[in-house]
Order: structure tokens, then C-alpha cells, then sequence
């Protein structure tokens, strides 16, 4: 039987501790042009307190607003007796004649005080004290639009010493958040609904999971996980490699970039006007044949390739319409060349592409194929280096995949693993065309499908970072790192999902995504993760780069398919952390001293 109450007054007890809600927060409507209606300025304001079949429902109708007449709607708030949940549910009841753009309830929970901290799934993690002395939110990726790098998975959570809750969002590929924490606090969160196809069309709620006291960010990740089970979506590596074996060989291997054929268009944000020479540049893939054979000759057993820019257009240039391979690079004689020495070595070799952005120079480009906003606009940009661009239609990216790929495969170029990029990093896209009329929902299904498509053939795929919603179809990712505006970065997504994805990391100080001061090779073992390769480092350096991936190597043989159980700092400066795996094993890193130390958990 739960122990959650809601009160006729809307007063959350749970698990022992009163939750309040922050009374400043004033739950709104916000529409396309700017404005903005409050929901306690409807003109009638129903509430009843119902009991039903699944438990106590606080029940509020709003109507007979000023400034919308049109618009009726109610909210729910379902105490569940089955768990220890809060359902919270807005209906529509009457469509508002105005463009609605966002629904911005429930109202935040608060947890503030000594002790107090939020847990944050902006990309990999972070957790964020309520005191924290600096402003957070105000960069959180794509406008906080889950399904992308702003929400690898659709929950925050908040702890307190006297219990913890987790808010799961239950349909995140038409939601937002807002994360508001000025420079020393307080921190408030809240989900905003946006509309589909420009309608509130069905219910949208938020589920508050509460957690007794003594509860951390690893028993919100526990209790997500149990979530994840129950819905299908933790699809396990080992049950990925029942159905494609080149999910096994992924395992241990380093990864190396290779890059083929740079062309950057006049129009690009990346073009160099002041040095034109710089916007182009070939590397033959017999560059890359002569560098493998090298690393195998230094030892390298485990190597995974992954071609950029291997088509005529050149890197992030002409896609969907990417073949034949580029003949400066070598045609397809030169990349069945560079896959066939790769598999002489026991080396895998895979491809970038691109199934999203769409170039306005690739050869069957249709303007009728981008997606077209819920408006009639059509989006456009030209930001990469192919200039110019719409999104293609995700309803029609799985025809492309399969197009493109047949050719692959009739040409002979046999790959063991593809890299679709985007589809995990970037929002769900919404198209109106009636041709082929998509909601976010459905695109991130057309995603899936494509990474399904890959995994039928034997082709182990992935995509750019990590996200829930692709848990049952994708093996790895190019990285999964911390957000640049990060106040304690933890490991949550793998907290989460450690044995259901394979996540690289970069080894040296100062890359990417790796928080400032510290070792992306020391962030690799913590994870349990997958080391990269120098595509370019010679004599010492890449000596030394062969030395860590060894012992990545042999980590991740050992915990690659374990769930990752346990994430603590070790000292009140956090540069001493430990992450303990299901089989016992316990990684312990210093960030401070670079010392690390891998063996059975006490």
C-alpha cells in the first residue's frame, strides 16, 4: 500500500516527509506570440478531492478565462496505491483557437537546505547542490527539449536527508524542462508540455517516484532502472549479442577516427575565408590501411575504424545521397581495400552517416521531403561544412538507410558496424506535410527503425551520444560526456545503463566533454568504458596511448556487461571517486594524483 497522500489543498505527504511545492511558481499557458495566461486566473476553478480504482485523485477543472474563452482544461493528481507515486496529469478538455507553445505544471517540489541536491540527466550527469555558488540552467542543450543531449533519459530528481523523489516524464519527446538556479541557489525544476503538430492533443503527466530517507542519486538511478525493466527499454549488450556476434568483438576494442575527404562550402559557419586551403582535404584509405597495420605491428589485438567522410560529397556534405565512396580516396576498390585489411588484422570497420541533415546539394534533394513546421516553415541552416541544409523526413530515413546500404553490401564493402549520426544527440523533429505527416513521438521511432535495420544485417550500430529512448536498438556511441555547464559531475546515464551500451571516452586531459582538470583516461575506468585511439600520435605519445587502452581493455572485458551498482566520492574534495560493477568489481580513480586502482569490492 503506498504511503503518498495528496490533500484537498494539493499537500504532498510522502514516505514520512511533507513535500511542498514552491509558492512562487505560478503554473501558465504560454502561447506562440509571447503572452502568457496564469492558471489561477481562470474565472472558475473547480477542485474535488476523488477516490478512484488506482487511488486518491486531487481533481482541478480551470475554464472561463479572459483572455482565452476557448480553453478548459484539468489537472490531476493521482495518489497510487499499487506504489509509492504521485501521477500528475494535465488534460485538455477545450482547444484553445490560439497557438499554444508551451504548458508550463505542475509546479516545482522543493528541496532546500544542508544536505539538499538535485540530480540532473544533462547528458552523462551532474548533481547539483542547492547551494551551489554558481547559476546553472541558463545553457542546458536545445532548450531543455528532452530525447536529446539536454535529457539522456526523461527524469530529474531531488534528495533531501529526509527522503527523495524522482520525476519521470512520461511523454519526453513533446516535453521541456527548465532547470532555474541562480548563483547560490535555490534550485527549481519543472516540466514544460509543448504541443504536437501545434495541438494538446493527449494527456501529459509527470510521475513523482518518492524515496525514503537516506536515499541518494544512486537510488534514483536504481529505481529508474527498475522503471526502464518494467517499460522493455534496458536491452542488455549480452542480449544484443545473442542476436548480431559482432556486439561481442565491439567489446575491448579501441576506437580510432579516420578521416577521409574535408570539403567545406563558401556558405558554412566553418568556412576560412582568410585561408581558403584549409577547407579542403583528402586522406586516401590507404593512409589508413598503412596506420592499422602499424598499431597491430605495436600490439593493438582490438581495433574498431571508424571511416569519415568516406563519399564523393565529403565529410557532413550531400546526404542522404553520400555514394558512390570518394574516388580521390581510392573509389570502391580503395575502401574495399582498407575493410578487407582491417579483417585480415581481426580489426572492425565502420561508417559514418548522416540521416537528418539535408543538404540542398545532394543529388535528389526535394525540398518535399524536409520536414515542414506545424506553420508551414521550413527550417534551414548552414552551419556544417555541406553549406546549406533542411531536415529530412525521419519517415522516410529508414527507405534511405536501406537504399544506401543494399549498394554497400552489392559493392562488396563488408562493415561490422555503422554510425547514424545525430539520432540520439539532436530533439525529435515533428513534420506537417501531409505526405508524410510525423509527431516527435513517431520520428524517434523512424530512428530506431534505422538503427533495427543495421543490427538485422549484422551491422552493430550507434550514434553520437547515448539517449533511453534508442536503449533497445543502439550498442555504442561516438562519446556520452559531461555538459559544459556542470556542477558535480556523477555517472548517471551509466548508473542506469552500463551493460545495455558501450561508451567510448577520450584519454587525454582537456578534451571535449572531459570536466576541466581532470583524465579522460581515469573518466574510462571509473565507467568501465571504451578507450580511443590516436588517430594521429607517433613515438611516446602514442606508446602511452596503447599502454591505457590495455588496461581499458582488459577492465572492460571484465565489467562491459555488468551493471554499474555504485558511484562514491571518497573525499570531501571529490577528486577521489569509486564506481562498483554487479560482479563485484570496484574502480578507484584520483583525479588530483592520476593514481587508480581496479580490483574486488570490499
Amino acid at each position: 500500500m503506498s504511503s503518498v497522500t495528496i490533500s484537498e489543498s494539493g499537500r504532498i505527504f510522502a514516505c514520512g516527509k511533507a513535500w511542498l511545492t514552491d509558492a512562487l511558481f505560478r503554473p501558465s499557458v504560454r502561447y506562440a506570440d509571447g503572452s502568457e495566461i496564469f492558471f489561477d486566473e481562470a474565472g472558475k476553478i473547480s477542485a474535488a478531492l476523488v477516490s478512484t480504482g488506482l487511488g486518491d485523485c486531487l481533481r482541478t477543472v480551470y475554464e472561463s478565462f479572459a483572455g482565452d474563452p476557448d480553453l478548459r482544461f484539468e489537472t490531476d493528481m493521482l495518489a497510487c496505491t499499487a506504489e509509492e507515486r504521485l501521477d500528475c496529469t494535465f488534460v485538455i478538455l477545450g482547444e484553445s483557437r490560439r497557438t499554444v507553445e508551451e504548458i508550463r505544471w505542475p509546479a516545482p517540489l522543493t528541496a532546500d537546505g544542508d544536505g539538499c541536491y538535485a540530480a540532473l540527466t544533462t547528458m552523462q550527469g551532474q548533481l547539483l547542490p542547492s547551494d551551489w555558488p554558481k547559476a546553472i540552467g541558463e545553457n542546458i542543450p536545445f532548450d531543455g527539449q528532452m530525447c536529446s543531449s539536454a535529457a539522456y533519459m526523461p527524469w530529474w530528481g531531488e534528495v533531501t536527508p529526509e527522503g527523495a523523489y524522482l520525476a519521470v516524464v512520461r511523454s519526453p519527446w513533446d516535453t521541456k524542462y527548465t532547470v532555474s538556479h541562480p548563483a547560490g541557489g535555490p534550485t527549481r525544476i519543472f516540466a514544460r508540455h509543448l504541443p504536437s503538430l501545434g495541438k494538446m492533443v493527449y494527456p501529459r503527466t509527470v510521475s513523482f517516484y518518492f524515496l525514503p530517507a537516506g536515499s541518494g542519486y544512486v537510488g534514483l538511478c536504481g529505481r529508474y532502472r527498475q522503471i526502464a525493466e518494467e517499460e522493455g527499454r534496458a536491452v542488455t549488450l549480452r542480449e544484443k549479442a545473442a542476436g548480431n556476434p559482432n556486439v561481442d568483438r565491439l567489446i575491448g576494442a579501441c576506437v580510432m577516427t579516420a578521416p577521409g575527404k574535408n570539403h567545406t562550402e563558401p556558405e558554412s559557419r566553418y568556412y576560412d575565408a582568410e585561408y581558403p586551403e584549409n577547407n579542403d582535404s583528402l586522406f586516401p584509405f590507404s593512409v589508413w590501411e598503412d596506420r592499422v597495420r602499424l598499431l597491430h605491428d605495436r600490439g593493438v589485438d582490438q581495433l574498431y575504424l571508424h571511416q569519415d567522410g568516406w563519399g564523393q560529397p565529403g565529410y557532413d556534405n550531400g546526404h542522404p545521397d553520400y555514394l558512390p565512396p570518394c574516388a580521390e580516396l581510392g573509389g570502391w576498390e580503395g575502401m574495399r581495400s582498407l575493410a578487407d585489411t582491417l579483417h585480415s588484422l581481426g580489426f572492425l570497420f565502420g561508417i559514418h552517416d548522416q540521416y537528418r541533415d539535408y543538404y540542398v546539394r545532394a543529388k535528389t534533394y526535394d525540398e518535399d521531403n524536409a520536414i515542414r513546421e506545424a506553420d508551414g516553415r521550413i527550417p534551414t541552416h548552414a552551419m556544417w561544412a555541406g553549406g546549406k541544409q533542411t531536415f529530412l523526413c525521419a519517415s522516410l530515413a529508414p527507405a534511405y538507410v536501406k537504399r544506401n546500404f543494399s549498394q554497400l553490401l552489392a559493392h562488396g564493402i563488408s562493415l561490422d558496424a555503422a554510425y547514424l549520426d545525430v539520432f540520439t544527440c539532436n530533439e525529435a523533429d515533428e513534420c506537417a506535410n501531409p505526405r508524410h505527416r510525423m509527431t516527435r513521438e513517431e520520428c524517434l521511432r523512424y530512428r530506431g527503425d534505422c538503427l533495427r535495420y543495421l543490427s538485422a544485417h549484422g551491422i552493430v550500430p550507434s550514434s553520437e551520444e547515448v539517449n533511453d529512448w534508442a536503449m533497445d536498438c543502439m550498442v555504442f556511441c561516438h562519446w556520452s560526456p559531461y555538459p559544459r555547464e556542470c556542477a558535480v559531475p556523477v555517472p548517471l546515464f551509466n548508473l542506469v545503463y552500463h551493460d545495455c551500451a558501450v561508451i567510448p571516452w577520450m584519454m587525454q586531459e582537456g578534451a571535449w566533454g572531459i570536466p576541466e582538470g581532470t583524465s579522460g583516461f581515469l573518466h574510462c575506468l571509473l565507467n568501465g568504458g571504451m578507450a580511443y585511439m590516436s588517430t594521429w600520435a607517433e613515438g611516446e605519445e602514442l606508446e602511452e596511448n596503447i599502454r591505457q587502452w590495455r588496461t581499458v581493455r582488459d577492465l572492460q572485458r571484465r565489467v562491459a556487461c555488468q551493471r554499474m551498482v555504485s558511484h562514491e566520492f571518497l573525499n570531501e574534495s571529490r577528486t577521489r571517486q569509486r564506481t562498483t560493477f554487479s560482479d563485484g568489481t570496484a574502480v578507484t580513480v584520483d583525479f588530483e594524483t592520476g593514481e587508480y586502482g581496479i580490483g574486488e569490492a570490499e
